[in-house]
């Protein structure tokens, strides 16, 4: 029974290890990850409340201009400077295209380019919660003791239990060499 509770436990520890590593692995220049046509997002302050709660992940479908109308709620990247963006939510009034750049008219009378995209609201998945425990394992002290550390651990208790083995067959070996002897 322990050693089946025990499999489990590291099949769960496996397979969060293996995404969080997936989802680090797949950051856009945004800091968000994208993966299978999807954009996961960490609500990480009340900028998005009342709609979207602190702590929840948002799963926003990425989506092409072909999609949008007018009054549809949309997910952008917002350019705070060079180097910092955040995901805002918006509705869209109308767009304007030149050539091949489209521009998106909000609501409260702020543009957007198509490249800020990320995708409409009602294709968007919500999970409440676990944005918290997703974003302690993302950061870099989280990943290092809740992956790096317990894989190294688990990694150097095989190898004591394989030297163990292995002492263990040394030894029957000798007392089967001894038996033999005495026979």
């Amino acid at each position: 029974m322990k050693k089946v509770l025990g499999s489990i436990v590291f099949v769960i520890y496996a397979i969060i290890a293996i995404t969080v590593t997936l989802l680090l692995l797949t950051y856009n220049e945004y800091n968000c990850s994208e993966i299978g046509g999807y954009t996961v997002y960490i609500v990480n302050d009340d900028s998005l409340e009342p709609e979207y709660k602190q702590g929840s992940i948002l799963l926003i479908k990425h989506t092409s201009d072909k999609n949008l109308k007018e009054n549809d709620g949309m997910f952008l990247y917002k350019v705070l400077n060079s180097q910092e963006y955040e995901v805002v939510n918006k509705t869209l009034q109308s767009k304007t295209q030149q050539g091949r750049h489209i521009t998106y008219v909000t609501t409260d009378d702020e543009n957007y380019a198509s490249d800020y995209l990320i995708g409409k609201e009602s294709d968007t998945i919500v999970i409440n919660g676990w944005g918290y425990a997703l974003s302690l394992l993302e950061s870099k002290w989280g990943y290092l003791f809740c992956v790096v550390v317990v894989s190294l651990l688990l990694f150097l208790q095989e190898v004591f239990e394989l030297a163990m083995e292995i002492k263990f067959l040394g030894e029957q070996k000798k007392k089967t060499k001894a038996v033999e002897v005495k026979s």
